[in-house]
């Protein structure tokens, strides 16, 4: 048992779990960090190949993570940006305010379901063409949104939208996956988390005043001008990222222990390739250890085509239902719970700002309710110290477990989820039903924004690393939250006015302790779990293995 992980006898080496320190045996002869992190074994491995991701130079890297992640703020922003106009679109629409916030609500319905099929396209063609595509669709549909003049056009507008966003929702996990090793994925994903925060929250303090001095139209306008930006930049500066090396070089997957034939085999650039020996049942085969060093660079214009070809000889309709047979794959139901559940509360939560506070005793304008997204807003600046706080905990346990690393350790700082979230969740409703001032229940609404950026993180990296290879395919399952969105955003602006803001907000905190603790017993059976999920037959056909 490691720090309280149970140990697996069933699998020489369980997907997930690697060398990631040099502590306990002499790996010298694998590809470590630089710098600080020279005890830290690269997980995955790098090919020889100029076309491997992990090969490219760093500046590379951080440019396509820049692009993505700002890309995404926009597209976070996109959804919840009109929500501060609500009262005020709901008299220009002759509808109720609860009336308005189910009917918008059906985009994060369509975002839901589209991002199987988005998933399933970049599996089968790459991550770059659905990408571009996503914007294409967000650019057409905020020059839509920006004309439409009737609610029905508006929503239609928003539906069509919600489908370029789909690809944000399950791609950029899996890109920084591509082109990142284990111990540097926390600090990225916490930029991304940072910025998908930054849009969700703190778009609508400026579309606030937007909406109140121009129009709710105009936040379209704006969009649809970011967007065509974004299809230019996403062309010229980010490159597919799907590369298929040798499995040996993936020390985190499979179910057959690879190290050693690194250990073993001293692989030199321009030699032909050492063997790597391969044990199966009982029989040991030699096999090629494939390093890549004889494939020539992409060239700038080769990396420029929308579409490189077939990238998997999957059949598509396989890959698009995949996801629903993910949910039910311990670590992603987990996931889908944790994650899906709690930050579907988010957008929900932003759906009714103006249900209560342009009501007595706060009587906000419409600017004074987008203003108070700088809350959440602050919080995931605060925020983004989970994801280099992750990297360090993970380091620090896996030195701590003889140098290995178990993906149950992004798990760590769920604690801090917890506590947090119960005096967000408690006292924001407790807050609204006594009236206090305005600052007690935005503060808290803080609070809440905050405490899910150490959930989100630990929760994104676990499912990559669990599942890296199927990563996109595992991120569809947890966006089936959308539509628990959906459902909750239908009913909710009903359920404050009926029971209140302190028993809604009540309930939900109690729901956020109960998913929570679901941490435990998922870091003491996590490595179990995958070791079932690697070797079961019924859960390698759902893999496609």
């Amino acid at each position: 048992m490691g720090l309280g992980i149970l140990d697996d006898t069933h699998l020489q080496h369980v997907p997930g779990t690697a060398p990631l320190t040099d502590l306990g045996r002499d790996t010298s002869a694998l590809k470590h960090g630089t710098g600080r992190n020279k005890d830290i074994v690269l997980v995955p491995q790098p090919s020889e190949s100029p076309r491997d991701p992990l090969n490219w130079p760093q500046w590379k890297k951080e440019l396509l993570l820049v692009i993505i992640s700002i890309d995404t703020a926009v597209v976070g922003a996109w959804g919840p940006m009109i929500s501060p106009g609500f009262a005020e679109m709901a008299v220009q629409f002759n509808m109720s305010y609860n009336e308005l916030n189910r009917g918008l609500g059906w985009a994060i319905f369509a975002i839901g379901i589209s991002c199987f099929i988005t998933n399933a396209l970049s599996v089968k063609y790459g991550r770059r063409p659905v990408m571009i595509m996503g914007n294409l669709f967000l650019f057409i549909s905020s020059v839509w949104a920006y004309h439409a003049n009737t609610y029905e056009s508006l929503l239609a507008s928003r539906v069509f939208g919600a489908i370029g966003m789909s690809p944000f929702e399950v791609l950029t996990t899996a890109i920084i996956g591509d082109i990142y090793y284990v111990h540097e994925r926390g600090l990225r994903l916490a930029l991304w988390g940072l910025c998908l925060s930054v849009g969700v929250g703190g778009g609508s303090c400026i579309s606030g005043y937007i909406i109140q001095n121009l129009g709710w139209n105009w936040t379209y306008g704006i969009c649809a001008c970011f967007y065509g930006v974004f299809i230019i930049l996403i062309f010229f500066f980010v490159p597919e990222t799907v590369y298929k090396r040798d499995p040996a070089y993936n020390l985190d997957l499979g179910t057959t222990d690879h190290t050693e034939e690194f250990l073993d085999a001293q692989i030199v650039v321009g030699e032909e390739p050492k063997d790597a020996v391969t044990k199966t049942e009982n029989v040991v085969r030699h096999e090629p250890l494939y390093t890549g060093a004889d494939e020539k660079p992409y060239t700038f214009w080769q990396e420029l085509l929308p579409v490189r070809g077939v990238e998997s000889d999957e059949n598509l309709i396989g890959i698009i239902f995949r996801p629903f047979g993910m949910l039910l794959f311990p670590q992603v139901l987990y996931g889908f719970i944790t994650y899906g559940l709690s930050t579907s509360w988010l957008v929900v939560m932003i759906s009714v700002l103006a249900q209560l506070f342009t009501v007595p005793p706060y009587n906000f304008s419409v600017s004074a309710v987008g203003l108070i997204s700088i809350a959440p807003l602050i919080a995931s600046f605060l925020g983004f110290m989970a994801g280099p706080l992750n990297d360090w905990t993970v380091k620090a346990l896996a030195r701590r477990n003889n140098g290995i690393y178990e993906p149950e350790f992004r798990l760590a700082l769920n604690v801090l989820t917890l506590v947090l979230g119960i005096a967000g969740f408690f006292g924001f409703g407790a807050c609204l039903e006594n009236k206090t001032s305005w600052p007690g229940p935005v503060f808290l609404y803080g609070v809440i924004y905050f405490a899910m950026s150490f959930l989100n993180i630990g929760i994104y990296g676990y499912i990559t690393e669990c599942h890296r290879s199927k990563a996109p395919e595992a991120f569809a399952s947890l966006n089936l939250r959308n539509i628990y969105s959906f459902g909750m955003n239908y009913f909710i602006s009903a359920w404050i006015t009926n029971q209140g803001p302190l028993q809604v907000f009540s309930i939900i905190g109690g729901l956020h302790i109960f998913i929570c603790l679901l941490t435990i017993p998922m870091w003491i059976f996590g490595k179990r779990c995958r070791s079932m999920t690697a070797r079961v037959t019924f859960f390698r056909k759902m893999q496609g293995l």
